[in-house]
């Protein structure tokens, strides 16, 4: 289960609080499935990260248990890539097999994301199972991504 409307990281300002107050100010709440396959590969990836709160038909101990070892997995130096940022550079990245995940230790220094979403397939687990939505919208307002 990812939802929009989890705590993963606690504002350190007013100004972050106000975003997060715009962030969830629209709940969504998605069942995915924990291993998805990527429709163009065939590919197998942990489909989890700072949204995902809960696995489906498991109490919220074990489902806490285990999003924290597959998360500490993903995380682990050998399984992720760093970049070393300069001016202008901009870094894009496949959502369908890659989890974003910015390590805090760049200080006082400003971090400034501009994220983008385009709208694709449904993901799909290894069984074919589709994710689908629990709360919110179904995402149509977005732009397809045959635009």
């Amino acid at each position: 289960m990812h939802t929009n409307d989890y705590d993963h990281a606690a504002p350190k300002s007013e100004k972050a609080a106000e975003h997060r107050r715009r962030f969830v100010s629209r709940k969504y709440r998605t069942a995915h499935p924990v291993v998805r396959v990527h429709p163009e590969t065939g590919g197998r990836g942990l489909f989890i990260g700072g949204f995902a709160t809960s696995i489906v038909g498991l109490g919220s101990s074990d489902s806490r248990d285990l999003l924290r070892i597959f998360q500490s997995y993903v995380t682990r130096p050998e399984n992720i890539v760093r970049v070393a940022w300069t001016p202008g550079d901009l870094v894009l990245f496949d959502n369908r097999i890659t989890q974003h995940y910015a390590p805090d230790d760049y200080g006082d220094l400003p971090r400034l994301l501009h994220r983008v979403t385009v709208a694709g397939d449904v993901p799909a687990g290894v069984d074919s199972t589709l994710s689908h939505v629990v709360e919110g919208d179904d995402a149509a307002h977005y732009t397809p991504a045959a635009a």
